[in-house]
């Protein structure tokens, strides 16, 4: 983030409310943090792949992605984060993003090295309440995770 866009963040007035660039990184943040938490269990591989991921997807910092993380597990406590996330995303993720936005959860979902049925179901009822089908959310999943072995292999 630049020092202009900081000042501006910090100068713009309170009733501006959060920018909707930033309401999509809550948005997704609340998705991946469902997801690393499906299967009751989030390891350490998890949480640093939280970061990560959050952070190559919007091109942020690793520390603005861990803020980011903190304020959507703040905001989720406050309310029942599974039955808003689905009009959160169709608030503020833009439909064209949806389908790489599933492929995200689903990499997340398998960086340990198994997607935990827990993960997938919560993935896979997001995708169609979100109007994907069965076959478009097989390919989104394949994808995903032939990306992520493809990037481990590459280093």
């Amino acid at each position: 983030m630049s020092v202009i866009s900081a000042l501006r963040n910090i100068l713009r007035p309170a009733a501006d409310g959060p920018s909707p660039q930033h309401e999509q990184h809550l948005t997704v943040a609340a998705l991946l943090i469902l997801v690393a938490h499906a299967d009751g269990r989030v390891l350490p591989v998890e949480s640093k792949g939280l970061k990560v991921l959050l952070g190559s997807r919007f091109g942020l910092s690793a520390e603005d992605a861990a803020r980011i993380l903190q304020e959507a597990v703040e905001i989720e406590a406050q309310t029942d984060p599974a039955t808003r996330l689905i009009d959160r995303i169709v608030s503020d993720v833009p439909s064209d993003d949806r389908a790489p936005l599933l492929a995200l959860a689903y990499r997340l979902a398998a960086i340990d090295g198994t997607v935990h049925e827990f993960e997938d179901d919560l993935i896979w009822r997001t995708g169609r309440y979100l109007g994907f089908s069965d076959d478009d959310l097989a390919a989104i999943k394949a994808d995903a995770i032939k990306n992520l072995v493809a990037d481990r292999a590459n280093g």
